[in-house]
């Protein structure tokens, strides 16, 4: 029998000749030929896909491959006629320059708004740069990119404008995911040097009158969930009022989910809030207001105003000259200057005795008392336990009338001791103190009070004397402007 050598696809060549190559391939058909030349190009490939996948063989390729990969030149010519336009000096065709990145949804777009135009001198031009990032907001690589910028720029130059920006676009939010990294930024930077709150607290004013209802109920929810909350009043009060501002039924919802939370003057807010735009009482019994905003939110008629209960019956709270006491943090400041010499300083002193006796024991308080020099009873605040409320009596007591009358100093004081209220009692224009003219009293008070939120009731003794209108004006604005009321005594 004669020996065969298989050369696949069923041919068979006998031996004899397959050492002669030349002659085997000639006894092939043509169409076999070219099947063998496919073969060895396909395993020429496959052999050259091997080596790519050996770990450095990948790395110098992709390497190679990315040195290939051209730009955007279509954003970078849109940056650059960005930039340009937007230092034109009209605000109109600022804004108009955000019209070149509509195209570009991305990260770096997003950045440059925020170091270009969150800071302009045109409310309109921030007012539209704001716009134009919250409609980008949900996207995770222009929401990282903003954070990462506002991170960076806090931790260097404090909660500035662009920041305050960049929280405007971004807290809108209804992402689980950015909501979450949101509070965290707030957490790293809330209650740090760098955390100068004035600009927020402006901005949270600002916003809770105008805009979209929703969206600002969203973003002011999302703050009360940052730790700083529950730690600072000033912050705390500031989203309060806040809420109670937007003109949203939802926000009563919000108001009575957090009113367990609360105690002392922001748990007054609420409940003064809540009575005012219900018409109900129901104190701080959280569960009976939504029991009763459960079946009654659908109701589109107002409240009869008639029907509200005035301000001293929102609880049971002791009250000083008429205004009632619902801080538990305290401050009395005493004016015993020589115009208060006689009859006047009696009265105040038996007013403020009663007052200081009738202190429930969860409160805790301080007593500033003023002419030309300042005395602080205590430099913290004290619980009412009968022991220090005696001790205060006996202070108040031997108090004389002497010298001038520095309004300015007293106050500067009391806010010192962190109280939640000031009652500030006094009978004269302000003289011998850091600052005697009472308009830039006022507003040297009003500026530093901003991030604190410290109400101040002022208390006005014979008002009706014949230079007495211009100190009228001087207390009653002093209250207006600080969340205060005015009271005076004649």
């Amino acid at each position: 029998m004669r020996r065969f050598m298989s050369l696949g696809s069923g041919i068979r060549v006998p031996r004899a000749v397959s050492s002669d190559r030349a002659l085997a391939a000639k006894m092939l058909p043509a169409c076999f030929r070219r099947w063998m030349r496919k073969q060895v190009v396909a395993l020429f490939l496959l052999s050259a896909a091997m080596l790519v996948a050996l770990p450095g063989a990948a790395k110098d390729t992709s390497r190679a491959t990315a040195a290939k990969v051209p730009p955007d030149r279509a954003f970078l010519k849109a940056k650059k006629e960005f930039q340009h336009q937007s230092r034109h000096k009209k605000a109109a065709e600022r804004i108009a320059a955000l019209k070149l990145l509509e195209d570009f949804p991305t990260g770096d777009a997003a950045d440059l708004v925020y170091v270009t135009l969150l800071d302009d001198r045109t409310d309109e031009v921030r007012e539209a740069a704001v716009s134009f990032l919250a409609g980008l907001r949900d996207r995770s690589e222009v929401s990282d990119k903003l954070l990462q910028r506002m991170t960076s720029a806090t931790r260097k130059d404090g909660l500035d404008i662009r920041a305050i920006g960049g929280l405007r676009a971004l807290s809108g939010t209804e992402d689980d995911a950015l909501q979450i990294k949101i509070v965290k930024y707030l957490d790293d930077v809330l209650g740090t040097p760098q955390a100068n709150q004035f600009l927020l607290h402006e901005m949270i004013d600002q916003e809770s009158g105008r805009g979209d209802p929703k969206d600002t109920l969203r973003m002011l929810m999302l703050f009360t969930r940052a730790q700083f909350f529950s730690r600072n009043f000033g912050y705390r009060r500031c989203l309060v009022q806040g809420v109670m501002q937007v003109k949203d039924k939802d926000g009563i919802t919000h108001l009575i989910n957090l009113l367990p939370n609360f105690k002392g003057l922001v748990q007054f807010d609420v409940i003064s809030h809540l009575v005012t735009a219900t018409g109900q009482n129901f104190g701080d019994d959280a569960a009976k207001w939504k029991a009763w905003w459960t079946q009654n939110q659908g109701q589109s008629d107002p409240p009869d105003k008639s029907r509200i209960p005035p301000v001293g019956n929102y609880g049971k709270f002791s009250e000083y000259y008429g205004i009632p006491i619902c801080a538990k943090r305290v401050v009395f400041v005493l004016d015993t200057s020589g115009s208060m010499r006689g009859a006047k300083l009696d009265a105040a002193k038996t007013e403020l005795v009663r007052v200081i006796k009738e202190l429930p024991k969860e409160v805790f308080f301080s007593m500033v008392i003023f002419n030309t020099a300042i005395r602080v009873w205590q430099s913290e605040l004290v619980p009412a336990n009968e022991q220090m409320k005696q001790i205060a009596v006996n202070i108040v007591l031997e108090q004389e009338a002497r010298a001038n009358t520095a309004s300015y100093d007293a106050l500067e004081a009391a806010f010192e001791l962190g109280p939640e209220a000031i009652y500030f009692l006094s009978d004269g224009a302000p003289q011998g103190g850091k600052i005697d003219d009472p308009k830039e009293i006022i507003s040297s008070i009003s500026s530093a009070n901003r991030v604190r939120r410290v109400s101040i009731h002022s208390i006005g003794i014979d008002t009706n004397a014949t230079t007495g209108a211009i100190f009228g004006r001087f207390m009653k604005t002093l209250a207006e402007s600080n969340w205060g009321l005015y009271k005076p005594i004649n």
